[in-house]
């Protein structure tokens, strides 16, 4: 029974000026969402999703409400961030079967929490306006300790959610969206990815811009190998239905990424920009299809898979509002060789979207200890356990034995 207690340099990747970068993928078999028995009552029957063949996918967690980031703790538990709820969860699989059997609310009153990392044993929430450090010292599942690390975040927005990761040099980053859909922000804070430099076992309270023009970065992580860091970016509207791009960027100290005045290929913004402003911007690593609102990324060196997904990175499309014909509402796959996208990204998990509805809309990607790909749907309220072509049971228990710096 499923117990729920609630309250820049180098990294463009040639394409045609305007070119999504799509290729044809491999999500071409319907694959059955597994439904546990403890879930039967929270999701329904019956629904599928594309996926390359040999894939498969259960349900991990469901009866849930806006389920957004996720992160994992050294005992294998997976926090999740509910902003409409103000509540933090902590989601675990006690017996090993591979789907939740214990849902708890961790932390609840919270104003819009939305990016996690777990740091030395406790857990870093970013509200709209502030970054929290939540601890259970009594280890009961659910945070006494609530402490703030740093109010250095704009708060609200049209924009309003911050993402955290901690990085490989031990500081904490933070990205903050823009307060408007294109405008000359006041706040430098604003479009762009904040650095909170370490001190000792804490960080500085204060901000540094670490990069800036980019319009919404609300997914963000590092390359396992060199260590580059990579985020995605939500593009302006009211351009049409296939402008602006929407944009995978390497994020390089001290860049500027174009927004407001420009996108994609250092393509001035038609109401402000201007081309030798824009030559001074760093253009998108990849454009991805207009309006798709990628969201959480993830690379796949954890994952129990072939080689092929192993060296890929994921990135959740959650979908677009506004588009004559709907696109995104799915996963795709980026290739990698080496430290640098190959050349194009390809369909992983598609199917939320049926003709111009969409029962399900991914946000969150992230690599669990047992060497699945987990990903969130705050649409569906649920989280999905995916096990890609080459997967097998780990032979050591799932805990990792070593606390994981963020997980999207």
């Amino acid at each position: 029974m499923l117990e729920v207690a609630l309250p820049g340099e180098g990294s463009a990747v040639a394409l045609p000026r305007g070119a999504s970068g799509y290729m044809q993928g491999e999500a071409e078999v319907a694959v059955g969402v597994e439904v546990p028995p403890n879930m039967e009552d929270l999701f329904p029957r019956g629904r599928t999703l594309l996926a390359p063949r040999g894939t498969r996918v259960n349900l991990y967690a469901a009866g849930l409400s806006g389920t957004r980031m996720m992160a994992w703790d050294r005992d294998g538990a997976l926090f999740v961030s509910s902003p409409s709820t103000g509540w933090v969860l902590r989601v675990r699989d006690r017996d090993g079967d591979g789907a939740a059997d214990e849902v708890l609310t961790f932390a609840d009153g919270l104003n819009r929490p939305h990016g996690l990392a777990v740091h030395r044993g406790t857990l870093l929430v970013a509200e709209t306006g502030r970054i929290v450090r939540l601890a259970d010292p009594d280890g009961d599942g659910r945070a006494e300790r609530v402490e703030t690390v740093s109010d250095d975040l704009p708060a609200g927005g049209m924009h309003w959610t911050r993402t955290l990761g901690v990085g490989p040099d031990g500081a904490l980053y933070a990205s903050a969206g823009s307060s408007c859909n294109a405008c000359q922000e006041e706040d430098p804070r604003r479009a762009a990815i904040l650095r909170f430099a370490p001190q000792g076992e804490a960080f500085s309270p204060t901000a540094e811009r670490y990069a800036w023009g980019l319009r919404n970065a609300v997914g963000f992580t590092w390359h396992p190998a060199s260590g580059d860091l990579w985020a995605t970016e939500n593009g302006r509207d009211l351009l049409g239905d296939d402008l602006p791009p929407d944009e995978l960027n390497r994020i390089v100290k001290g860049a500027d990424y174009g927004w407001p005045y420009c996108f994609g290929d250092r393509q001035p913004d038609p109401s402000l920009g201007d081309a030798a402003r824009c030559e001074a911007t760093e253009p998108a690593a990849m454009p991805f299809q207009a309006h798709s609102a990628p969201l959480g990324l993830a690379f796949g060196a954890g994952l129990r898979a072939e080689e092929r997904f192993t060296t890929s990175l994921f990135v959740a499309f959650h979908g677009s509002w506004n588009r004559t014909t709907p696109t995104g509402y799915k996963v795709v796959r980026v290739p990698f060789d080496g430290p640098r996208p190959r050349g194009g990204y390809e369909d992983l998990l598609a199917g939320w979207l049926q003709s111009s509805q969409a029962w399900g809309r991914p946000v969150g990607v992230s690599v669990g200890p047992d060497g699945a790909l987990y990903v969130s749907d705050d649409r569906a309220g649920v989280i999905y356990r995916v096990r890609l072509p080459g997967w097998s049971p780990p032979e050591a228990p799932t805990s990792s034995g070593t606390e994981p710096s963020e997980a999207q």
